[in-house]
C-alpha cells in the first residue's frame, strides 16, 4: 500500500539539560534532533519555510509554570526550532499562543521561559489576547461552526504547531490537533462547547489554522490525569525523542503508538473525527514512519481517568448526568487536594454535585457536610442548599463548564483547603 504521509521520530540517549536549563551543546544536539525529523518529511527545512516568509510557531504555555515542571512547551525545542528557521531568512517569527481561563499571556510566556527564548533569539512575541482576530466559518450543521481566530494566524505565510505530548484529563491527547484550542482569544470563546461537542471544536479549529507542519515537544512528556497532573510520576522526563510531521492526524496517531497504547488513532475522538473530515490519516498503515522505529522508544503511558465516585476520602460525589471533557476533569482539583494530603484533614465531609441533577431538591435530605454545586446542570441543588459554594457561569466567567474553577486563588482547590 502507498504510504499517504510520513512522520518522523528522533530520539537520543544523551543528557539534554532539563528544560530551562542546558547547554549549546545539548541545544545543537535538539537542533540536529528537529533538523533530521524536516529532512524525513519534509525534504528539509527549506522546504518548510521560505526567504521572506512570516512564520506563526504555536507553542502550549497553558499557565505561568516554571519550564523545567515540563508541562509547558520547552524551551529547549523552541529555541532549537527557531535557529533552524532563521537559517532560511524569513521575514519574521512569531511566537503565538492565547494562555487558559482569561490569564495573562505574557505572564505565561515569561514564567514558562519563552519569554527568554525570544530574546535569545529575536523573535516576536505574539499573544493572540494583544491581537485583532477575524470570524471564520464552515457552512455545513457542525458544532462551533463559527468561530473568531486571530489574525497572525491567517497572515502568515507559514504556521507551525509545536504541541507538548500530554495524555489529557479532557480530550484523551493533547498534541498537534489540541494545540489549536488556543487559537482563541478569551476565556468566553475557550469555555464555549466545552463538553461532548469539544472534539468538533478541536477539528475546526485545525481547519482554520492550515498548518504546515509539526514538531511534538517530547523530551518531556505526561501520562495519567494531565495537563497539570499532581501525581509526580506522571511527568516523563527521560522520554528524549522528538516527533514531527506535516499531517496532525497522523502526528496524533503516531503519538498513542509511541505511548503504546492498542490500536493507534482510535483512541482520542478528536483523532477520530479529524480523519473522518479529511484532516489527514488515523491508519498507521497508511503512515510511513522515518527516523528511528517506534518500537525502540514507546513506552507504556498511563491513560487519564476521570472516574470521580468512591475515589476521594471524606468526598461525596453526586452524579448525574455529566459530560466528559466538561464537569469530570472536577477530578484534577481533587487529585491535588487528595496528593497534598488535604482530604485527610477535613473537619467534615464534602457532598459535591455534579451534572445535570435529576431528584426534585426538596426531597434532598439534611446533610451535615459541605456542599459544593459545580457546573450550570446542578444549578437546581442550590435551591436547597443555598449556601452551597457554587462553581457555575458567571459574568466574569460565562459559560458552561465552570474551568475557571482551576484558577489559582479563586478555584476549588483553594475552597476545600479553606475548609480545613
Amino acid at each position: 500500500m502507498q504510504k499517504k504521509t510520513t512522520v518522523g521520530i528522533a530520539h537520543s540517549d544523551a543528557d539534554l539539560g532539563k528544560p530551562a536549563d542546558y547547554t549549546r551543546e545539548q541545544l545543537d544536539i535538539v537542533k540536529q534532533m528537529i533538523r533530521d525529523i524536516a529532512d524525513q518529511t519534509m525534504g528539509g527545512v527549506e522546504n518548510i519555510v521560505k526567504k521572506g516568509d512570516k512564520v506563526l510557531i504555536k507553542i502550549n504555555t497553558v499557565i505561568p509554570i516554571a519550564a523545567n515542571l515540563g508541562f509547558t512547551t520547552d524551551p529547549r525545542i523552541l529555541q532549537a526550532l527557531i535557529e533552524l528557521l532563521q537559517e532560511q531568512s524569513p521575514a519574521k517569527i512569531q511566537i503565538g499562543e492565547r494562555s487558559a481561563m482569561g490569564g495573562d499571556t505574557l505572564k505565561a510566556m515569561e514564567v514558562c521561559g519563552i519569554s527568554e527564548v525570544a530574546r535569545r533569539t529575536g523573535a516576536e512575541l505574539c499573544p493572540f489576547d494583544k491581537v485583532p482576530f477575524d470570524m471564520y466559518k464552515i457552512d455545513r450543521p457542525i458544532s462551533f461552526n463559527e468561530f473568531p481566530v486571530p489574525r497572525p494566524v491567517r497572515d502568515a505565510d507559514v504556521y507551525i504547531g509545536v504541541p507538548k505530548m500530554k495524555v489529557h484529563i479532557h480530550t484523551t491527547l493533547t498534541n498537534a490537533l489540541k494545540i489549536q484550542f488556543g487559537n482563541l482569544p478569551d476565556y468566553d470563546w475557550m469555555v464555549r462547547c466545552h463538553r461532548d461537542d469539544i472534539y468538533q471544536k478541536i477539528v475546526n479549529l485545525t481547519r482554520a489554522a492550515n498548518a504546515k507542519w509539526f514538531i511534538v515537544d517530547s523530551l518531556y512528556a505526561c501520562q495519567g490525569n494531565g495537563p497539570f497532573s499532581a501525581y509526580p510520576e506522571d511527568l516523563i522526563k527521560d522520554f528524549n525523542t522528538i516527533y514531527g510531521g506535516p499531517d496532525p492526524v497522523a502526528v496524533d496517531t503516531v503519538c498513542e503508538a509511541l505511548m503504546d497504547w492498542d490500536n493507534p488513532g482510535m483512541n482520542a475522538p478528536a483523532t477520530i473525527l479529524a480523519a473522518a473530515e479529511g484532516l489527514g490519516t488515523n491508519k498507521m498503515e497508511e503512515i510511513e514512519i522515518a527516523g528511528v522505529p517506534i518500537d525502540r522508544v514507546k513506552r507504556k503511558f498511563t491513560r487519564q481517568t476521570t472516574v470521580l465516585q468512591g475515589m476521594f476520602p471524606n468526598v461525596f460525589v453526586v452524579q448525574g448526568s455529566v459530560c466528559e471533557p466538561g464537569c469530570r476533569p472536577v477530578r484534577m482539583a481533587f487529585d491535588q487536594l487528595y496528593v497534598e494530603g488535604t482530604l485527610n484533614k477535613l473537619k467534615r465531609p464534602v457532598y459535591v454535585f455534579v451534572g445535570l441533577q435529576s431528584q426534585d431538591t426538596s426531597r434532598l435530605k439534611d446533610i451535615d457536610a459541605d456542599v459544593i454545586v459545580y457546573g450550570d446542570c446542578a444549578k437546581s441543588v442550590m435551591e436547597r442548599f443555598p449556601e452551597a459554594k457554587c462553581f457555575i457561569s458567571t459574568e466574569e466567567y460565562p459559560g458552561c463548564t465552570p474551568i475557571w474553577a482551576n484558577i489559582s486563588g479563586i478555584g476549588l482547590v483553594d475552597h476545600v483547603r479553606s475548609l480545613v
